[in-house]
């Protein structure tokens, strides 16, 4: 049965912008996701939902994306590559995670940039340091450190601008438009 999203309460959306993966590296991601919380009764993300956040905007009146996608359109970016390869758990939020070893330059400036053309709209993106990661699950307690796992390689040629609605299975992600590398 698919899950359907709950009618929006309010006239916000909650936005963000995303590395959106390809269906392998989905695949990918969650046989390691299964792999570290095998057994584990706590709140797994669903395939459909994993993804990378490069800018969270949070809630935002629906007058004010078309604005925002214009903006993230003047982003220029080569594609380029990411290799997930570590998984851990942070202890204060309970977050199960996949990153990279550390944040490949390339990703970093896509970060950058579109967190500086964003507030030239008056926006503010999330001040603390950027940690690239994949969640994989909520809850956790079992990965307290960092470890090695098998390699996922990305290639990213997009990102994506996103609205979260809840569900009745928790959110449900909608993909409203997607910025490819510049050509």
């Amino acid at each position: 049965m698919a899950d359907r999203a709950l009618p929006d309460r309010g006239n916000k959306q909650r936005l963000f912008f995303a590395l959106w993966p390809d269906a392998i590296v989905r695949e990918q991601i969650a046989v390691i996701a299964a792999s570290l919380i095998a057994g584990s009764q706590q709140s797994v993300v669903p395939v459909e939902n994993f993804h990378l956040t490069i800018a969270f905007l949070g809630a935002v009146s629906p007058a004010t994306t078309p604005d925002i996608v214009v903006t993230a359109r003047s982003v220029r970016f080569a594609s380029f590559d990411i290799v997930l390869q570590q998984a851990g758990c942070w202890q204060r939020s309970r977050i199960a995670w996949l990153a990279p070893a550390g944040c490949p330059l390339s990703l970093a400036t896509l970060a950058d940039d579109l967190s500086n053309k964003l507030a030239g709209l008056g926006l503010v993106v999330d001040s603390r340091q950027f940690r690239p990661h994949v969640t994989l699950a909520h809850d956790m307690n079992e990965l307290a450190s960092a470890q090695l796992v098998p390699p996922v390689y990305w290639r990213v040629q997009s990102f994506a601008l996103l609205e979260s609605t809840p569900g009745s299975a928790g959110p449900v992600y909608n993909v409203l438009e997607e910025f490819p590398v510049a050509q």
